[in-house]
């Protein structure tokens, strides 16, 4: 006697389509990066397609696993950890997002802060770019506005990222002398950090602007807060395909904040 193989449910197909598709969206193929945000990203699209794929032994199994005491203590302890972590990936998503719209009304000449990132070679990145740009515009606007370049040299760079923003806005246009580098930091709390510091030695006050890609303003934030500053904020946009995976990667960045990192 032969069997014939079940073929998968439109409700299958739907869920492996919907993983092939996460997976795609988090990968360099779409985002043109790969960080801790792209491989979680890539792995949930890889659990979505082979849950889908093979949803109905996973739901015998379950089943079975309901039958036993140890089973139903499993899947109570799995329910309560899925919930928190749906719980707290949906907070930290919303306050990210919520980060996005640039502050109204900013007190003319206000000192400005440009938190860096990578610098490709001698270079600046294409997000690295987009906060320049976004600062030479404010700068502009504001011409007594001072504006400290935060970032220091980091692997693979051939200038530290304060070097490579000073280096592009006076290319710009924009006077040395309205520019500090703080080339010595190498995390986002360390831009903070430091950047506080020249605040306090120049007298420039403790309100200032802080301009960074939109993603990044909510953790900037937040370290700002810690370290007693009043910000405002302008932000510069990421790409669109590239933003999934930088609000997975702030998924964990955030948790770093409360442990002081």
């Amino acid at each position: 006697m032969t069997t014939t193989k079940k073929r998968p449910s439109v409700g299958q197909i739907l869920g492996m389509l919907l993983g092939a598709a996460i997976l795609l969206l988090f990968s360099p193929i779409a985002s043109f990066v790969f960080n801790s945000g792209s491989a979680v990203g890539m792995a949930l699209g890889v659990l979505v397609f082979l849950l889908s794929l093979f949803f109905p032994r996973v739901k015998a199994h379950i089943a079975r696993l309901r039958t036993q005491k140890r089973g139903k203590i499993l899947l109570s302890a799995v329910s309560v950890l899925l919930l928190a972590v749906l719980v707290y990936v949906t907070a930290v998503t919303a306050l990210v997002v919520h980060g996005f719209s640039a502050s109204q009304s900013i007190p003319e000449n206000t000192p400005a802060i440009v938190l860096g990132c990578a610098v490709d070679g001698d270079k600046p990145s294409r997000m690295l770019q987009k906060r320049i740009d976004a600062a030479f515009e404010y700068l502009t606007e504001n011409p007594q506005a001072t504006c400290i370049l935060s970032g220091g040299k980091g692997d693979g760079e051939n200038l530290s990222e304060a070097e490579a923003m000073y280096q592009s806005l006076v290319e710009k246009g924009i006077s040395p002398e309205r520019l500090c580098k703080e080339d010595k930091s190498t995390t986002t709390a360390e831009n903070i950090q430091y950047s506080k510091t020249i605040l306090e030695s120049t007298d420039l006050g403790g309100t200032v602007v802080l301009i960074t890609t939109d993603f990044h303003q909510f953790r900037a934030g937040l370290l700002a807060e810690k370290y007693g500053l009043s910000t405002y904020k302008i932000c510069a946009r990421s790409g669109t395909f590239s933003l999934p995976t930088f609000i997975v990667r702030e998924w964990f960045t955030v948790i770093g904040y409360f442990f002081g990192k």
